[in-house]
């Protein structure tokens, strides 16, 4: 069993948790990204937002996966994060080069790069940064410390 030392255990010290946060990313990419193709089928939302829609789903799933990255690590959040959001976008891009058979990197393929790897060290560092979490009002419920007490009778 792992030592616990403060609120992370030594496992998660260790840098684990990329994975996790990968399957997070795209745990939130692949649910929003079938909404906005329901949404493109089923009304009229104009075809130019189509690719700022895609970016804003991509991106915010990122800030999510760097942000799990960031929140199991106690140091390098922006490192983690980062290289989430590379790993993330360059499985992105192998996926898509294999399935159009296109290798080519445009201008558009350079922007998601950067702005998944951007994403992903913004959310790692909101994870580190992460206050603790407080303790639910049900849990503590009679067991405060008045500090009072000493002053009543």
């Amino acid at each position: 069993m792992p030592e616990k030392t403060g609120f992370r255990s030594v496992v998660s010290k260790q840098g684990f948790g990329l994975l996790h946060a990968l399957l997070t990313a795209f745990a939130i990419t692949i649910p929003g990204l079938f909404i906005l193709a329901a949404v493109l089928t089923f009304t009229d939302f104009p075809e130019k937002y189509k690719t700022a829609a895609v970016l804003i789903a991509t991106i915010s799933a990122l800030f999510a996966a760097g942000f799990k990255a960031g929140m199991h690590n106690e140091k390098n959040g922006t490192v983690k994060g980062a290289l989430t959001g590379l790993i993330y976008m360059l499985i992105l891009y192998l996926v898509s080069s294999i399935v159009f058979n296109d290798f080519m990197l445009n201008h558009r393929s350079v922007i998601m790069i950067i702005s998944g790897i951007l994403a992903g060290a913004a959310g790692g560092i909101a994870g580190i940064n992460r206050k603790a979490k407080p303790i639910s009002k049900s849990a503590s419920f009679g067991k405060k410390n008045d500090i009072l007490k000493k002053y009543r009778r």
